[in-house]
């Protein structure tokens, strides 16, 4: 046994030299300084361990061992375990301080070496649905443009339509698993030979990039691809249909963001329209510039009004609680709600812009309010997930609301779940610095993606919406599930808001259910500024609660 004090410099020059951190006979000399037998290292992907690499020093396996922990990152922790056999019995000064430097430096160096491409794996790919990612996309597009090669191919935006009804009446769990199999089914479709390949960008939203000769290929492809479903024990197939807008690349794209943009404009197209393939073409564009340019002169003219959509709580006497600022565009004579701009407003951007356009004067509306004496309930702007590729949007929606002096905990950020699942670093920092702030933070669509138990344990929020469609009423397992996620969420501090109700027995069965917050046309429709604060002047609501719902908080306690 070495009983020197061990050549570091030599330690570490052998260690930089590990290929792949396999250990050489020159390491495991100064192993040996501390006996140590067998290294184990396991790497944790989103706390699914997905490799075990285990290195052997010398043959002598110890008994007792350390642990070094590296932090998470992208969803990876790493725990590397040195098993040792302590010679001798009682470790000198030296050997003590070898040990340290072992575990606090070398450790390090040896898991950064070997998760080098384990991250790189991270970065370029989805785990989840074992497909590339967005990442990987636009670094393709980055090679295929130098490479000169890129015109051989055609780029497909890709949705799968009807999803929601999965969702409705199977769940998320179910709806996220039908997903997953489309995907690994189109996954199957490109050929990786000819420098095909299929990513998923998040949701049901797919892009396949293939040799332009084979897109009939993809149109039958996409037009009827079945899965095979498991609910309640029983087994069924479904037969998934899509949307798609696609566009050749040619010699004057240069950028996979001009690409993926024409790709958008024809998907946009496809829902207006209600078809099913659109190609890309210069009319379509000429039509969405057109459109784009009467949008962005509306926004620049300030021609958007604000409505106020009220939250009701029906605990004790129905009441005003909160309101949520909806943007509509006067237009040809008819107001346009955000469902018929909304898509146009995302795919060129402007939607941000419309977004802080609200901001702004919601709190020139409080403000103006409040020096009338009206008192006033926290209101809440939408924010889109584009706005989750800015770091520093938390600060930007700060800056807004200081500008024109409102109380913080007047003011609500809303971001939809399906918009951020991609994002969900950003979001998890933007949501903690606005709840900090005081802002209330509010998830839209709850329980309708599939992160809804990280979400909960993530994110910072005060608010999470709940759509009652997602249950039926008639439906006993809905039920369960609808009182289990309303329970989950009410006990780790967040309140649920109930949207869409459309009958009293589907409000009896969500109040019973512990919701005590609603946000529908069955109880008032959004209102127009005037409206809005005759209102807020007069919060109460005539509204009669069944009987039945006073024993809604004593069903949830049993």
């Amino acid at each position: 046994m070495n009983t020197g004090i061990p050549d570091i410099k030599a330690f570490y020059d052998t260690l930089n030299k590990c290929v792949d951190c396999k250990f050489s006979d020159k390491f495991s000399k100064y192993a040996d300084y501390l006996s140590i037998a067998k290294i184990e290292d396991t790497q944790y992907i989103s706390g699914q361990p997905v490799s075990k690499n285990v290195d052997y020093v010398s043959d002598n396996i110890g008994q007792e061992f350390f642990e070094v922990t590296l932090g998470s990152k992208e969803s990876v922790v790493t725990i590397v375990r040195f098993t040792y056999t302590q010679y001798p019995p009682q470790l000198s000064v030296e050997q003590e301080e070898f040990l340290c430097i072992f575990k606090d430096s070398v450790a390090n160096k040896i898991v950064v070496n070997r998760l080098s491409n384990q991250y790189s794996f991270l970065y370029n790919n989805d785990i989840e649905f074992g497909m590339y990612n967005q990442n990987y996309l636009f670094n393709r597009f980055d090679e295929m443009f130098a490479s000169g090669i890129a015109t051989k191919y055609s780029v497909a935006f890709i949705n799968i339509k009807h999803v929601n009804q999965i969702n409705r009446y199977f769940g998320s769990d179910i709806a996220g698993s039908s997903i997953k199999l489309f995907g690994a089914k189109l996954n199957s479709f490109p050929d990786a030979d000819r420098g095909e390949f299929a990513v998923h960008l998040g949701g049901d939203n797919f892009v396949v990039v293939l040799i332009t000769s084979r897109l009939p290929e993809l149109e039958r492809f996409i037009a009827a691809v079945p899965v095979s479903l498991t609910y309640g024990g029983d087994k069924f197939e479904h037969i998934f249909s899509c949307r798609a807008g696609i566009t050749t690349i040619r010699p004057n794209h240069r950028f996979g963001n001009h690409v993926m943009g024409e790709c958008s404009q024809a998907f946009s197209y496809s829902k207006k329209n209600n078809v099913d393939i659109v190609y890309y073409t210069d009319e379509i564009n000429e039509s969405n510039r057109n459109n784009t340019e009467t949008l962005s002169r509306a926004l620049n003219e300030n021609k958007f009004l604000i409505y106020y959509q009220p939250v009701i709580s029906l605990e004790g006497k129905p009441c005003l609680h909160a309101a949520e600022a909806l943007a509509r565009w006067p237009l040809d004579g008819k107001i346009m709600s955000p469902q018929e701009f909304i898509t146009l407003a995302t795919d060129s951007g402007i939607v941000t812009k419309i977004d802080f356009y609200v901001l702004e004067n919601v709190c020139k509306n409080i403000k103006t309010w409040q020096e009338q004496g009206i008192s006033i309930v926290p209101i809440t702007v939408n924010f889109s997930g584009r706005h989750l590729f800015n770091a520093a949007i938390a600060d930007n929606i700060l800056e807004v609301i200081d500008k024109y002096g409102v109380d913080h905990s007047l003011i609500g950020i809303e971001f939809s779940e399906p918009d951020y699942t991609q994002r969900m670093p950003i979001l998890r920092d933007v949501s903690h610095t606005l709840s900090e702030a005081g802002i209330l933070v509010t998830l839209d669509k709850f329980s309708t993606g599939q992160s809804t138990l990280t979400l909960l344990h993530d994110i910072d929020a005060k608010y999470v919406k709940i759509d009652a469609d997602r249950f039926d009423p008639e439906d006993s397992k809905g039920r369960i599930i609808a009182n289990d996620m309303i329970n989950l969420a009410k006990i780790l501090g967040y309140k649920v808001i109930c949207e869409g109700v459309k009958t009293q027995k589907q409000a009896d069965d969500l109040m019973m259910c512990g919701c005590s917050l609603f946000q529908s046309f069955f109880y008032d429709k959004p209102l127009s500024e005037r409206f809005f604060v005759n209102r807020l002047q007069n919060p109460e609501y005539d509204i009669e609660i069944s009987v039945n719902n006073a024993a809604d908080l004593s069903l949830d306690q049993e």
